[in-house]
This record gives C-alpha cells, sequence and structure tokens, in this order.
C-alpha cells in the first residue's frame, strides 16, 4: 500500500511532500487496505498490527535570498 501526500503551503509553514509504503514485516509483501483493517497478510498470515514502513520525505527548494547578520 502507498500513501502519497502532496507538498502544502499552510499560512508561512510548508508541510513537505511524503510517501510511505506498507509492507508485511515477514514476506516482504506489498499489502492492501483490507489486509490492515484486518491486520493480517493474506499471502503468508502473519500479524500486520505493526507492519513494515518505508517513508520518503521530498525536500524543499532553499529560497534564492537570504537575510545575514
Amino acid at each position: 500500500m502507498i500513501i502519497e501526500e502532496q507538498a502544502k503551503i499552510i499560512g508561512a509553514v510548508t508541510e513537505v511532500a511524503t510517501k510511505v509504503e506498507i509492507y508485511c514485516p515477514n514476506c516482504g509483501r506489498d499489502v492492501d487496505e483490507t489486509e490492515l483493517s484486518a491486520k493480517k497478510c493474506n499471502d503468508c498470515g502473519t500479524d500486520l498490527s505493526q507492519p513494515e514502513q518505508h517513508v520518503a520525505v521530498a525536500v524543499t527548494s532553499v529560497p534564492a535570498f537570504a537575510i545575514t547578520f
């Protein structure tokens, strides 16, 4: 299962884009939402109460100007 969030600007704060991939901790197969809600892998039967997660965070660009003191 892949959950992607796009970058958002909320006031003066920028929330970065993220991508979370969720896998079975035993067999490494990509799990879907029904397996997560049932907390059981359909392939190997492993408990998915704590699935393996890979998180990617996108880095936003640095502004072209800066204030130095």
